[in-house]
């Protein structure tokens, strides 16, 4: 009774973060759309793109392991396994930022400024935030209030910085260090209860335990890879074949699907670590509550995609202005993303990840790749910024089954086994 009250106080923390992050994007979003207009914000969302780049590196997958492991340590263990995970981030990410600062001053030689500097470091703030806020260490001893607590804090106070210095176009750096920040604030907050709670888990870094976690691991980060190539590459390959305005009528769209996105992974990352134990414990009692899972997934999954369809002209303009009309078509294409993404999350995230089956998993996501990547360019010079929403919609198709099959084809398709 105690794992199923604190499973069901973590999903409450993480749906309830998500419902107000959903609610705080419903306020800002439209406005920055609005202020900003379709360039500038697709500015933005193209340097966002090229920092998830930077973020996957950082974060080598530790976010899918470390809560597992975590979860699963003894107390005696639990320092030296933070320890490994923090200064691991921390390294990569102090490589990240020397080879783009080298790799900047030689282009900087020989083709001059390209870049927008300003722009890049407002979004670069992010990728710090990733190091100093860690999210899988609370998801791993199932405090996920913290969570809840650190990063609305940070939101609440950005969005009130938002609607009171992002008056034109002209603040679209601001707007961008604003919406980078929040991991920053959280991060601050998170090591005043880490050091309190848990005396002395930040250790000194064994580097070999560093090590082995980058060998260990990296299998899951080829497939973190794999999943951003199609997902952070494809608004960067529509800004390359088209232009910034192009990118902010897709941006406007997908920020409207991510909201759904987020509300699955929230309720995704607070059951991970339990199925995880439930798994070790009683894989029957584990697949029943995945099925169970499912079926709720399935039925609120049919019932959104359907609204999403049918709702988008009308919502579309009120919601973000008569500028993103272009934005209708996009969003209607993408309307049963978030209930593919979901049955696709029950079978990987917690069913292939909990079971050890992570190279079946990582090459889904290789494969899922290199299929996007055969179809963008061709979709795009189709339908410009349509033809990215059809590839999302045929890519994320193709996890599904193929996560399916693999289960199937292993007889553990969520509890058929022999």
């Amino acid at each position: 009774m105690e794992k199923k009250s604190r499973l069901l106080e973590n999903i409450y923390s993480m749906v309830t973060l998500r419902g107000t992050e959903y609610l705080l994007a419903f306020l800002i979003v439209p406005y920055l759309l609005r202020t900003l207009g379709p360039t500038r914000y697709g500015s933005i969302a193209l340097m966002q793109s090229v920092i998830i780049y930077f973020t996957l590196v950082i974060n080598y997958g530790f976010n899918l392991t470390a809560p597992r492991n975590i979860a699963l340590a003894d107390d005696s263990k639990l320092p030296r396994i933070f320890s490994s995970y923090f200064w691991g981030t921390f390294f990569l990410w102090s490589g990240c930022s020397v080879l783009f600062g080298l790799g900047y001053w030689i282009y900087s030689i020989y083709f001059g400024e390209g870049l927008d500097i300003p722009l890049f470091f407002a979004c670069y703030t992010s990728a710090v935030g990733t190091v100093l806020f860690p999210v899988w260490f609370f998801q791993g001893v199932q405090q996920m209030r913290y969570i809840t607590l650190f990063n609305l804090t940070g939101r609440i106070i950005a969005v009130g910085l938002l609607f009171y210095l992002i008056r034109s176009p002209e603040d679209y750096v601001v707007a961008a260090l604003l919406q980078s920040c929040t991991g920053v604030f959280a991060g601050f907050l998170s090591w005043i209860v880490i050091l309190s709670g848990w005396p002395g888990i930040l250790c000194r870094p064994a580097l070999k335990d560093v090590w082995a976690l980058y060998k260990n691991d990296w299998d899951v980060f080829l497939s973190s890879l794999a999943f951003n190539l199609y997902t952070a590459s494809d608004v960067i390959i529509l800004g390359i074949l088209t232009n910034s305005t192009v990118v902010g009528y897709y941006s406007g769209a997908e920020k409207l699907i991510v909201c759904a996105r987020r509300g699955i992974g929230a309720v995704s990352d607070a059951i991970y670590p339990f199925i995880s134990q439930k798994f070790k414990e009683s894989k029957d009692t584990a697949f029943s509550f995945l099925r169970k899972q499912l079926t709720v997934y399935l039925i609120f999954g049919v019932s959104v995609g359907f609204m999403i369809l049918f709702l988008s002209p009308v919502v579309v303009p009120w919601l973000l202005g008569d500028k993103y009309i272009s934005s209708v078509s996009v969003l209607q294409a993408m309307s049963f993303v978030p209930l593919v993404v979901a049955v696709s999350t029950v079978f990987g995230y917690e069913t292939m990840l909990p079971l050890g089956i992570q190279k079946a998993y990582s090459r889904t996501f290789i494969a899922a790749s290199i299929l996007n990547l055969i179809i963008i360019v061709p979709f795009i010079v189709w339908k410009s910024a349509l033809g990215v929403a059809f590839c999302v919609m045929i890519t994320e198709t193709f996890i599904m089954i193929v996560m399916g099959w693999i289960l199937w084809k292993k007889r553990i398709l969520l509890g058929n086994n022999p």
